[in-house]
């Protein structure tokens, strides 16, 4: 019995990622909530800093002398990089999440140019960069360039994600490189202050394009621009900061990607900023444990199949499915679900998607635990020799606090949908009286705000 992943659009990437939350108090002092279990970060040398798998660096200081170079190994959910720090951020060197080029660092430049961390990878010859705006094997060199992915309205950079990588070239692909990789994304929060000196550097550009010598024509797409957020009480300096897309030679240069400046007084940084920064004067959340805090929307997962556990990264092939249940194994089989920011009871529906054979459906258990964290349990019929795709969703109303919610078209909100395939990211959906439906991710941000201060009011009892 086999099940596979279903390979998700930029729609899915997003919700995956969709963070809210908790509107401040009045004269609340911003916290970037690092723990500084690292102590001080005081590079004296070059230096690549080994993400942990969230991602998130909890220092006490930041000091990146004149001359330093750091730059971030992605791990293996390639997450941004967080970097929080109690006290100062100063950087007078270079702090890089930067995309890569084909055949960069010794790589074979006929194999996906990596993006930096929180980026995507470049195409190969004949395959499009991969990300949002991965750029498409088009007939020039500049069609081929990656963009950042993102409506212009898009500037919170809440969820933090990197650029798309620039498209191949259609030929031979064991001769021709591909697209460079997208600039990766960071941020960077300090609870006092970030300075960023004449000889700093914070960057998140796109890579270069691959060539072949003497061949204008056989040019990959350069990979976009990442994301920068620099959050802080104070803001100041006169560094550089880029998310330049790449630009191999004199080609066109790929999408810029997008930088975000949060202090409480207005910032007083003067140097080059490339792209031009969207700016605030109310630091926003960077993690759970911040002042203000980020709050997960409503997620589903499913935990395991007949006990046994998905992998930490799904492949996503029809080919080779990502669970194999050992032989002997009988139906009806256990599937777990795991539902957080939901509330407890919630009874959810578990669809079967056979390859070959016809769709089951059945209802599980009532779900047990707690508002941040549930279980239940459906027993489901897997037919044999065959992939099975597997669907959960599940709802529940707001009869109290409905109007908390924003109205979609005039209506107001009656019950929350959130829905997940296995190894997929789960999908929320706001459902009026009517039938209307609005995702979360097309919320404006001051209507996820709202939606933000009514789920905290269901974490706290509220309904």
């Amino acid at each position: 019995m086999q099940r596979p992943r279903k390979h998700g659009r930029i729609g899915t990437f997003i919700v995956a990622l969709l963070v809210l939350w908790t509107a401040p108090a009045l004269g609340q002092t911003f916290s970037s909530g690092s723990t500084g279990a690292l102590g001080a970060f005081n590079p004296t040398v070059t230096t690549e800093v080994i993400l942990p798998p969230d991602g998130i660096l909890n220092y006490t200081t930041v000091n990146v002398p004149n001359g330093v170079f750091v730059s971030f190994k992605p791990n293996a959910a390639n997450t941004p990089v967080t970097m929080l720090a109690t006290g100062d951020v100063t950087i007078a060197g270079t702090l890089t999440v930067r995309g890569k080029a084909p055949g960069e660092q010794g790589a074979p430049f006929t194999t996906p140019a990596p993006g930096g961390p929180g980026g995507f990878p470049g195409g190969v010859a004949g395959v499009g960069g991969s990300g949002p705006g991965g750029g498409p094997i088009g007939p020039a060199q500049a069609d081929r360039n990656g963009t950042y992915g993102a409506p212009t309205s898009f500037v919170s950079l809440i969820p933090l994600f990197g650029g798309s990588g620039g498209g191949g070239v259609s030929a031979d692909p064991a001769t021709i490189p591909g697209g460079g990789g997208g600039g990766g994304a960071i941020v960077i929060a300090s609870s006092t202050r970030i300075t960023i000196t004449s000889t700093g550097v914070v960057q998140a550009s796109g890579g270069n394009g691959g060539f072949v010598s003497g061949n204008s024509a056989l040019l990959g797409g350069n990979g976009s621009g990442g994301a920068i957020r620099l959050v802080a009480p104070q803001l100041t300096g006169n560094g550089n900061i880029t998310a330049a897309g790449g630009q191999l030679f004199n080609t066109a240069q790929a999408g810029p990607g997008r930088i975000r400046l949060e202090s409480t007084t207005p910032h007083t940084l003067t140097g080059s900023i490339t792209p031009a920064p969207s700016v605030s004067t109310a630091p926003g959340p960077v993690t759970a444990a911040s002042t203000p805090a980020l709050v997960n929307a409503p997620k589903l997962t499913f935990t395991s199949i007949g006990g046994v556990a998905g992998p930490t990264t799904p492949t996503g092939s029809y080919a080779t499915a990502d669970v194999n249940l050992p032989a002997g194994t009988t139906n009806p089989v256990p599937v777990l679900l795991n539902s957080n920011n939901i509330p407890v009871g919630i009874v959810f529906t578990v669809k079967v998607i056979p390859q070959l054979s016809a769709i089951s459906t059945l209802a599980t258990s009532a779900s047990s635990g707690s508002f941040s964290s549930a279980t239940a349990t459906a027993n489901v019929t897997l037919p044999t020799g065959e992939v099975s795709l597997l669907l959960a969703t599940g709802s529940f109303t707001l009869p109290q606090l409905a109007s908390l919610f924003p109205l979609i078209d005039g209506e107001e909100v009656d019950r929350v949908m959130v829905a997940a395939t296995y190894g997929e990211p789960s999908s929320v959906t706001l459902v009026t009286t009517s039938g209307r439906e609005m995702p979360l991710d097309r919320l404006s941000n001051q209507d996820q705000i709202r939606v933000a201060m009514a789920f905290e009011a269901l974490r706290n009892g509220g309904q």
